[in-house]
């Protein structure tokens, strides 16, 4: 009876580590918090990734669980451009892996408004669309843009989750 005690007790205690150890830390929740509020300001570029105007600090920061491994903003990568973006045009996404196999898929998504329920998967790329150092991403406008109406022309905010649906990073585009 008392082995089973013990066998029962470290059976429960090694349980609790493994899910301590899967849980994602407060950091990450914070982060994954603060992506839901409503999309205010972008930074500006242009066609070719270049600053051209006011810099959004909470735009592209890489999440607590990926920084140092994948970066969507750097000396090397292009900023996420054009910001904005025309509903006829693409935008394009720069994401480095600073290690080989950081991140094993993505989902974009995209939300209007932080309350809205939907956050509708825009693009999603498999281990083979990540095979570089850098990927490029495209996502055409009219896929981030609800429709061409005047009244769908506003701010959005784009999501990057890994595979496991944790956030990499996120930031606002847009569309005119």
């Amino acid at each position: 009876m008392k082995g089973r005690s013990i066998l029962f007790t470290t059976v429960i205690f090694c349980a609790s580590l493994l899910l301590l150890n899967c849980s994602k830390s407060d950091d990450q929740r914070d982060f994954e918090s603060e992506a839901f509020t409503t999309p205010d300001g972008i930074t500006h570029t242009n066609t070719s990734g270049k600053v051209v105007g006011n810099v959004d600090n909470d735009d592209w920061n890489i999440s607590p669980m990926y920084r140092g491994l994948l970066q969507v903003k750097s000396n090397i990568t292009d900023y996420p451009h054009p910001n904005p973006l025309g509903y006829n045009e693409d935008l394009t996404l720069q994401v480095k892996s600073n290690v080989s196999d950081a991140v094993e898929g993505m989902k974009i998504y995209k939300f209007r408004f932080p309350k809205n329920a939907n956050s509708f998967l825009i693009k999603e790329l498999n281990d083979t669309d990540l095979g570089s150092a850098i990927t490029t991403i495209t996502i055409d406008g009219a896929l981030i843009a609800e429709n061409s109406s005047a009244d769908a022309r506003t701010t959005y905010r784009i999501l990057i989750y890994d595979n496991k649906e944790n956030l990499i990073s996120y930031g606002d585009i847009r569309i005119e």
